[in-house]
């Protein structure tokens, strides 16, 4: 792969400096604000205050465990920033966490009200994450506004040369249940991959999801498809013109463990995960010292076993010509 120097640059800021990428997000606002709501009986939008602290301690507490670490400017910056290791890379997060929902149930996703790739860069982002959602199935006008608003951004990141990190989910429609939607999962992952493959979108790392639902999983007591059969459709990620990472997707950490081993054997570059590092270790919000230890003990190992899986593969470098443009020898 070719990457200008600075790409080249923030690769190894939010990597280990050979293309493998341990990275923790902290990005999430309606799970979180969710959590510290039912914790202390309010409603989710009066939370911010408590939110912002609670990500301050998340990465006070984990980002030492990782490569990278994923933030949102409103909620966790602001706390997460002062207490971030000098050595940790930074990505921050694009879209709006409300997106816009159309007849039929059909979602148009959105920037963050007031903020771009032009302020993200001057905040010290190494790479921009944005999320978009989309489903196969969209009417054209759907998948057209989606598309390019994706292809805005890339480019906006392009211009800016800083990483593109982008996160492409399905979502169910109304009066679509679960297993109905479950059911469809496998293949709408596949094909939602695909739909963001033109390198003209400027992709510089793909945030995935595994390829099913994890009720389906064989292994985990499903009766839809093994952790093998996963394994192998990953490999069709692999084929996309930019290293893509795995997501979490509300997995828990034993088993975001164990899709994760399968996710690198097929080709995958490292992991970009959340609620399988914290979710459990909230248990004990809102007690601080409880919650600081937990953190400590149980998201830290996630994190170590995650980390001693993602050792094991190949490093891989790009390439990069460090010659400076217009300067004389």
């Amino acid at each position: 792969m070719k990457t200008t120097p600075a790409k080249a640059r923030a690769y190894a800021r939010i990597g280990d400096g050979a293309m493998r990428f341990g990275t923790l997000a902290i990005d999430q606002r309606p799970p979180l604000m969710q959590i510290v709501a039912q914790a202390l009986g309010r409603d989710p939008e009066s939370v911010g205050p408590e939110v912002t602290e609670l990500k301050g301690l998340l990465a006070e507490t984990l980002a030492r465990g990782v490569t990278g670490i994923l933030i949102d400017p409103h909620y966790a910056f602001p706390a997460a920033m002062p207490v971030l290791p000098r050595e940790t890379g930074l990505m921050l997060t694009l879209e709006h966490h409300r997106f816009e929902t159309v007849e039929g149930g059909w979602r148009k996703s959105a920037m963050i009200p007031g903020w771009s790739v032009e302020q993200a860069v001057r905040m010290g982002a190494d790479g921009l994450k944005l999320l978009a959602w989309h489903r196969p199935d969209a009417p054209p006008e759907i998948t057209e506004h989606q598309l390019n608003f994706v292809r805005s951004v890339g480019e906006a990141c392009r211009k800016a040369d800083r990483l593109f990190i982008f996160e492409v989910l399905p979502y169910p429609l109304p009066g679509e249940d679960a297993p109905t939607y479950n059911a469809k999962l496998r293949e709408m992952s596949l094909e939602i991959a695909a739909a963001f493959a033109d390198p003209g979108f400027h992709i510089d790392l793909y945030k995935l999801a595994f390829p099913g639902a994890a009720g389906l999983v064989k292994e985990w007591g499903g009766k839809g498809y093994s952790l093998d059969d996963l394994e192998a459709d990953m490999k069709e990620y692999s084929k996309l013109p930019a290293p893509w990472l795995l997501l979490s997707g509300g997995l828990n950490a034993d088993q975001f463990v164990q899709v994760l081993e399968a996710a690198l054997r097929a080709g995958a570059r490292g992991y970009l995960a959340g609620r399988a590092v914290w979710q459990h270790p909230l248990r004990f919000y809102p007690d601080r010292s409880r919650l600081r230890e937990a953190l400590r003990e149980e998201g830290l190992e996630t994190l170590h076993r995650l980390n001693e899986l993602l050792h094991g593969i190949r490093p891989i470098y790009p390439e990069v010509d460090w010659r400076l443009e217009g300067v004389a020898g």
